[in-house]
């Protein structure tokens, strides 16, 4: 009819558009990416690794064990038994292992379950990590000095900084960076000496081996003179900053290519598989 009122259509460019995103589905994907294997991901654990080598710089002065080093403190602990010196506590070391592997324990499952490389677990592990950190700057701190190298101070401590440093290394195991464990040397000085590739121009896991033993050798210098000139308390202090800094480095990582995320998880489910194998041979 001529006299009906024709209704405006929307022009072609405008159909095209697509909706507008949720903010909040916009957020729940940008967390539950997983973030890419890059540079920025080996600075943040080589971060992570300088403030390993402070803790463990300060914490064998104060308490005559190491927060990660956990191969260190299974000898100082068979050391302490036979009562070969009477410098080590049994109690300090044995709460340092067991917290420690307390951690990586807890922190390693639930991110098998969760995904490692999720940006919220990363976040939400780092965040409880840094937490403890700052709370044992806080304990030494507030507690009386000099430190007490036993008693609940020192168990406190070291509770709260092996927990956090066995959780670290639990969440960089799951990213499958293994040149950068952030707290054990032992392995990377064997791999870069025995590694057939050692004198050829590109080699990245040999690189990434050497800066991470190069980050932590200054990490343990930097938290051995913070430790002289200001104390285990200070250094802490500096050790936490440095993860709250990797904390909020996190939101800047890259997601992972749709490519790369059905590789790793094909080889997640080809590890998965040879472990139910292995275990029915064990069987």
């Amino acid at each position: 009819m001529a006299d009906q009122l024709s209704l405006p259509t929307p022009s072609s460019t405008e159909s095209a558009l697509p909706p507008p995103r949720n903010r909040l589905t916009r957020l729940r994907s940008f967390l539950n990416a997983p973030v890419k294997d890059d540079l920025l991901l080996e600075c943040q654990l080589l971060v992570l690794s300088f403030g390993i080598g402070i803790q463990d710089a300060t914490s064998f002065p104060d308490y005559h064990c190491f927060a990660s080093n956990q191969t260190g403190n299974t000898v100082l602990f068979a050391v302490g038994v036979a009562r070969l010196s009477t410098i080590f506590s049994i109690s300090n070391i044995g709460v340092s292992l067991s917290l420690f592997i307390l951690g990586v324990s807890l922190a390693g499952q639930l991110g098998n379950h969760i995904g490692p490389r999720k940006r919220w677990w990363l976040l939400l592990s780092s965040i409880l990590q840094t937490i403890m950190v700052f709370g044992a700057s806080t304990v030494q701190y507030t507690g009386p000095s000099p430190v007490p190298d036993q008693g609940p101070q020192a168990l406190a401590v070291l509770s709260l900084l092996a927990f956090s440093s066995g959780a670290q290394v639990a969440m960089a195991r799951g990213l499958k960076i293994t040149e950068i464990t952030t707290a054990m040397a032992t392995a990377a000085y064997v791999d870069i000496f025995v590694d057939k590739k050692i004198f050829q121009r590109k080699n990245r896991q040999r690189n990434r081996r050497i800066a991470f033993l190069i980050t932590l050798f200054a990490g343990s210098f930097a938290g051995a003179f913070m430790y002289k000139a200001r104390g285990s308390a200070f250094a802490l202090l500096v050790s936490a900053i440095g993860k709250l800094a990797v904390v909020a480095s996190l939101v800047w990582n890259e997601e992972m290519p749709e490519e790369e995320v059905e590789k790793v998880a094909l080889q997640m489910e080809r590890s998965r598989e040879v472990g139910r194998i292995a275990s029915l041979f064990g069987a």
